[in-house]
């Protein structure tokens, strides 16, 4: 599927919200996260307090780089695919996942930040945590969609839970490297995790 061209407005948003993100990240590593301010952040991104609590809630949440959401089109296209056996759903789903990482590769450098903020200070890792799963429930509910069910009925939580514990898996996975490009694709390590659980799920 072409994804649908991004317009002016969103693209602005997108960019304004990795600038604070970016900025939150680069005063943590010159100052210590503990010593970084909201005002410093909206400072450093040259935006306003408004503009910074438009996008995030805390400067916790500006650290951390919870997955976006899929484009409407693509979550139209699969949920049109209609019923069919979880794993075959489970394959679409990370498929899905994959196209769009492919589309809007995170940086790794960024990553290995926030990780490494998460592992030092427990109010990071709860936002991350908590990221994570507000993302895994919205995976649930387009599923849902898809199968007919509730979003809070086991399979689709379920196919939910799967998909996105590979996502993070292999992301962790790339993370975890450290190659000469800081900036190369997590996508063949998020490939490989999913050939893993599709293998241990017999299909």
């Amino acid at each position: 599927m072409t994804r649908k061209k991004e317009g002016l407005r969103e693209r602005r948003r997108r960019e304004t919200r990795q600038e604070i993100r970016a900025a939150a990240l680069r005063l943590a590593g010159e100052h210590g996260f503990d010593k970084v301010t909201v005002e410093m952040i909206t400072t450093e991104a040259d935006v306003s307090h408004r503009t910074f609590f438009n996008y995030f809630s805390t400067k916790e949440a500006a650290v951390v780089q919870a997955p976006p959401k899929l484009p409407d089109e693509e979550v139209d296209a699969f949920a049109a695919l209609g019923p069919a056996h979880p794993r075959e759903i489970l394959a679409d789903l990370t498929a899905l996942l994959l196209r769009d990482i492919a589309e809007q590769p995170p940086r790794r450098d960024e990553f290995h930040a926030t990780f490494a903020l998460a592992r030092e200070h427990p109010p990071v890792l709860a936002a991350m945590l908590a990221g994570f799963g507000a993302f895994e429930r919205y995976l649930a509910g387009i599923v849902a969609t898809r199968t007919g069910q509730r979003a809070e009925d086991e399979a689709p939580r379920l196919i939910a839970a799967l998909a996105m514990t590979a996502l993070k898996t292999g992301m962790e996975s790339w993370v975890a490297e450290d190659p000469k490009d800081e900036n190369d694709s997590p996508m063949p390590y998020v490939e490989r995790v999913m050939t893993l659980l599709r293998t241990l799920l017999g299909h």
